[in-house]
């Protein structure tokens, strides 16, 4: 996919995370310099670890739980992995920090032709409107959003965000300046 983004003056770029997940960045360089870039995550999750923090605990007895109900209804094994995998345009201006949730899927395998098309399409997007217009048309084609102002009431979590975004920005950067 990346010779194929290229050739539409697209970087593609990609790292596997310490959680062992793919995380790929897509932006044109003016794109990257506004602070807004396509994130790509693509994760497996063996229900069966046992985690160490307590939340995390919580979450695989749900999904160990739901896994049981499958099991019992379609008289078929729970399946041995989870996968999830997310598209999502990240950007910050002017202190506020935005995520627009674009794309989930949770098959083990995810057509890259869609993943491509997907990409392409929130490019064009994304270079296709001003700064001011663009929270808007991002907000209508995307099925989940959430800006730091959400969090005007809760300083701790509004940073949290920040910081994660600009993590992201700055990691497609240092990877761009690897090249």
């Amino acid at each position: 996919m990346e010779k194929l983004l290229a050739k539409k003056g697209i970087e593609f770029l990609s790292y596997t995370d310490e959680e062992g997940s793919q995380i790929s960045y897509a932006f044109t360089n003016n794109m990257l310099k506004q602070g807004i870039i396509v994130v790509l995550s693509e994760w497996q999750y063996d229900p069966e670890e046992e985690d160490e923090e307590s939340e995390e605990s919580e979450e695989t007895v749900e999904i160990n739980a739901d896994e049981q109900d499958w099991e019992e209804e379609d008289g078929e094994a729970a399946p041995e992995a989870l996968f999830e995998t997310t598209v999502s345009v990240i950007s910050t201006k002017g202190g506020i920090s935005h995520e627009f949730g674009i794309y989930a899927d949770d098959r083990a395998v995810v057509p890259p032709i869609y993943l491509y098309r997907v990409i392409l399409d929130l490019v064009e997007i994304i270079t296709g409107n001003d700064a001011d217009s663009l929270p808007e048309v991002l907000e209508s084609v995307s099925t989940t959003v959430s800006s730091s102002e959400d969090y005007a009431e809760d300083p701790e979590t509004r940073n949290q965000m920040n910081i994660m975004i600009k993590d992201h920005l700055e990691k497609a950067a240092s990877l761009l300046a690897e090249r």
